[in-house]
């Protein structure tokens, strides 16, 4: 079972959407609804992945081309989720 980007996502980052979904409400909602309906990168958009990192507060520069390319830093890899939850 592929697991969507908002259940790999890492906590740190559902952490931050968390904090920041008061203060810019339509926003964060709109990339943690794209998340969820989204099980690939790739699905989304290049203004998606851009507000995603503005509310996770990490900088561009921060940023590998890889992690613009395939989210490497903000996702679980879908094998480690798939642990987690069979071991409950």
């Amino acid at each position: 079972m592929t697991n969507t980007l908002y259940d790999r996502l890492k906590p740190e980052y559902k952490d931050s959407l968390s904090k920041n979904v008061e203060k810019y409400p339509t926003i964060v909602k709109e990339v943690i609804e794209a998340l969820k309906q989204n099980y690939f990168w790739n699905d989304l958009t290049i203004a998606q992945t851009k507000d995603l990192i503005s509310f996770t507060d990490e900088t561009f520069g921060s940023i590998a081309y890889y992690d613009w390319s395939y989210g490497d830093k903000f996702l679980i890899p879908n094998d480690k989720v798939n642990e987690s939850t069979n071991s409950k």
